[in-house]
């Protein structure tokens, strides 16, 4: 899968042979960690507008507002939270004198080792990537016809021993 930054043209690709799913599960963990459940609801509606465009969504509140079920002071805090966490960049742009926001998924959202300081804090790094060596989280792999595989590389993955504390 590729997706293409409209601003600068950069095309980035999703290697094959990873896995790869819609729902960012990694950010919806760190959420559920957070307790920010209405994050959680608002994510998952933006993720509702992906389309072949790439990772841009454009849906208005009062659109978010009906399909999440929370009012628009809820939705700007939820959203508010989704930008602190860095799983997405708010652009505000004008259709005549109408105000609009554009909604530009990042990475992040689907890879935790590429969480913010806020983010990471909340993830549990309990195994390890044969292939790229990362120490990654629960929501960093998943079940393939071969065993867990890492979702950001697709290599091979094994359960760590965490050490405890003295």
């Amino acid at each position: 899968m590729q997706k293409i930054d409209k601003k600068t043209g950069e095309i980035h690709t999703i290697r094959i042979k990873g896995l790869w799913a819609p729902l960012p599960i990694p950010a919806f963990q760190v959420l559920a960690r957070q307790k920010e459940w209405q994050a959680q609801k608002v994510l998952v509606c933006l993720v509702s507008f992906i389309g072949n465009e790439g990772y841009c969504v454009f849906p208005s509140y009062i659109t978010i507002a009906r399909a999440c079920g929370i009012g628009q002071n809820g939705i700007r805090k939820a959203l508010d939270v989704l930008e602190e966490n860095g799983f997405i960049k708010i652009h505000k742009f004008y259709e005549g004198k109408k105000a609009r926001n554009k909604y530009y998924f990042q990475d992040c959202c689907w890879d935790s080792g590429k969480m913010n300081k806020k983010a990471s804090q909340f993830l549990k790094r309990t195994h390890m990537c044969l292939d790229c060596k990362k120490h990654i989280d629960g929501g960093g792999y998943g079940k393939g016809p071969a065993g867990k595989v890492h979702w950001g590389c697709g290599g091979p993955v094994i359960k760590i021993g965490i050490p405890k504390a003295v």
